[in-house]
């Protein structure tokens, strides 16, 4: 850790120890004392004293008829403070460590906090920790040429090579809004997006392409569906004694087609006369009381299984004493009494492995289900789209339209098809 960081952390807790500051008060001294510290890196120009005129400098401003500013303060540590606070607010010299939090801060939601986390978890892992990226994070965004911008991406291409187009975005998708953001007409700290210039010459051979996932991959065949469904059944005997209901939230998976985190936040009020509405998604870390986007907002027909299913996991829930809210509960109550997030992925992970199949996660489940309602000449493609909660048919037909017929019945049907 940086000695400047354990000094700012040092000072954090020897001021909330004297019980003389309240906790907004020692932030704002903390960020003060980062603001010059990343002020003295930036400041190029001597600083003078003199008896008469004090503490005093000079900065660049264009706006200024000479091009330069001089700042005065009667101290050292003012001057400081003023220069911290010239540099925070001139964007002349603003560099992309400057601009991230003021991006991040424009780009937060209430609704999407985990995006946030991947973003910063990107900025630590891409440009914070990475020694190839201290030439762009030091130099200002005005000054950062495509050429530059370029070798710099390859550089990093090359280091965490192979990289296939959904790594490449979580690599540089932090520069490129940046550079738009910076770009806006009404922040102009760059005349337009540098990054999208240089991204147009970056070596193509550098990013991979992965080969298309097989079928056996991404759906369930009928064959084991019906698997699936016994040794879930079996097992809600066999292990009275260590009771789980993830079982029976796979099986509901293929049924309703929902994601799983949608599952997970399942209320007994959700269902109205054998419909069940969509309205939340949980994880581990709580309830969010909005779905994956306005599409996810629906409401969708509960199948004559998936009745069936709701009726075991009511007696479940009664046998273990479970009287939350929640459809698929657990004696946990630090997921408030909700199944965990993972609980399904690893019985799925269990069951699969018994079987001798691909190892599948839960969403496969919700694909299954979704390939099945598209395979049915009887149902519209409309209407499968609005059951899956998305918002465009193509991700419908791109990302969830797979064969569940066995290679054997693959086999079987096309010769039967081009029978003459």
């Amino acid at each position: 850790m940086k000695k400047e960081n354990l000094e700012l952390e040092d000072l954090l807790s020897c001021t909330l120890d004297s019980d003389k500051m309240n906790y907004d008060e020692v932030l704002n001294m903390i960020t003060m004392k980062k603001n010059i510290q990343l002020a003295k890196k930036k400041h190029t120009y001597p600083i003078h004293y003199t008896e008469a005129s004090g503490w005093f400098t000079k900065v660049d401003d264009t706006s200024h008829p000479t091009g330069k500013r001089k700042i005065r303060r009667c101290s050292e540590e003012s001057l400081w403070e003023a220069l911290a606070e010239w540099y925070l607010d001139n964007n002349q010299d603003a560099t992309l460590e400057d601009i991230f939090p003021k991006w991040l801060a424009w780009k937060q939601t209430p609704t999407n906090g985990d995006n946030i986390k991947r973003l910063k978890a990107s900025w630590n892992a891409y440009y914070l920790d990475e020694p190839l990226s201290k030439i762009i994070l030091e130099k200002p965004l005005c000054r950062i040429t495509p050429l530059v911008l370029r070798e710099w991406a390859e550089s990093l291409l090359k280091k965490h090579y192979p990289v296939d187009k959904k790594k490449f975005s979580r690599m540089f998708t932090i520069i490129n809004q940046c550079f738009e953001y910076a770009s806006d007409e009404d922040i102009h700290i760059v005349e337009d997006n540098t990054w999208q210039r240089a991204r147009r010459k970056i070596n193509k051979q550098l990013i991979v392409s992965n080969p298309l996932p097989s079928d056996e991959e991404q759906v369930f065949t009928d064959e084991e569906r019906r698997l699936l469904k016994a040794m879930v059944e079996e097992d809600m005997v066999h292990y009275r004694k260590q009771p789980t209901c993830a079982g029976l939230q796979i099986l509901f998976l293929f049924e309703t087609g929902l994601r799983i985190g949608e599952c997970c936040g399942l209320k007994w009020t959700d269902i109205r006369n054998n419909r069940l509405y969509i309205r939340r998604q949980a994880n581990n870390d709580g309830v969010k009381e909005w779905t994956k986007s306005t599409a996810g907002y629906r409401d969708i027909p509960l199948t004559t299984e998936a009745q069936r299913i709701l009726h075991l996991v009511e007696a479940y829930n009664q046998e273990q004493e479970l009287t939350a809210e929640w459809i698929f509960q657990s004696s946990n109550p630090n997921y408030d009494y909700r199944i965990s997030y993972n609980a399904a992925d690893r019985k799925l992970r269990k069951l699969c492995k018994r079987m001798d199949t691909v190892i599948k996660s839960p969403h496969k489940c919700r694909k299954t289900c979704i390939s099945t309602l598209l395979d049915c000449p009887d149902i519209n493609n409309r209407t499968v789209q609005r059951f899956a909660g998305h918002q465009d048919l193509s991700t419908t037909f791109g990302y969830y339209s797979f064969e569940r017929k066995s290679k054997e019945e693959q086999a079987v049907a096309i010769d039967k098809a081009l029978t003459i």
